[in-house]
């Protein structure tokens, strides 16, 4: 089953899920996307991705909270399948809010925000511009300069989930 892959062994509280667990959420999410089919087959493909080790889980957790964006539950039942160490939180509920305007005001405050946050080791603000250069380039895919950016910033959710913005 396609949701076993997920798993990530290790020390957890939870109970053991079955394959049929596993298709009773698959069938949830379809649902809930049955408008949106190409969120259904992109949480397949990245599903597969992580099965055939083509992504790491770190941009996997990544890509998963933004695809169930707007469906808490959902997400919250997708950690059933995660180690504790791996438990995506939802974001807060906000009521029709969308994605903050991406301008060069957003974007220089977003910049001021991470030269600020690593002034202790301007190396990885070097690092991020050098992704950033690279995607602007062409040089690198967008999962592959979110991937780099998610590496670099590391427990930095809040930085990884602004970049998120900034992306198209």
């Amino acid at each position: 089953m396609i949701l076993s892959i997920i798993v990530v062994k290790g020390s957890s509280s939870k109970e053991e899920v079955t394959c049929d667990d596993a298709k009773i959420y698959l069938q949830e999410i379809k649902v809930a996307f049955k408008d949106e089919k190409q969120k259904f087959n992109e949480f397949l493909k990245t599903m597969k991705d992580i099965k055939k080790k083509r992504a790491e889980i770190a941009s996997m957790l990544a890509r998963v909270k933004e695809m169930f964006e707007g469906h808490g539950e959902l997400l919250l039942k997708f950690n059933t399948y995660l180690s504790d160490e791996f438990e995506i939180a939802p974001s807060p509920e906000k009521p029709e809010v969308k994605k903050p305007e991406v301008n060069i005001e957003y974007a220089r405050k977003y910049l001021d925000n991470v030269k600020t946050r690593f002034q202790g080791d301007p190396n990885v603000y070097k690092s991020f511009l050098t992704i950033l250069n690279m995607y602007r380039n062409k040089e690198k895919s967008r999962e592959e300069v979110l991937q780099m950016v998610i590496s670099l910033f590391k427990d930095q959710s809040d930085l990884v989930e602004g970049f998120i913005d900034f992306l198209p």
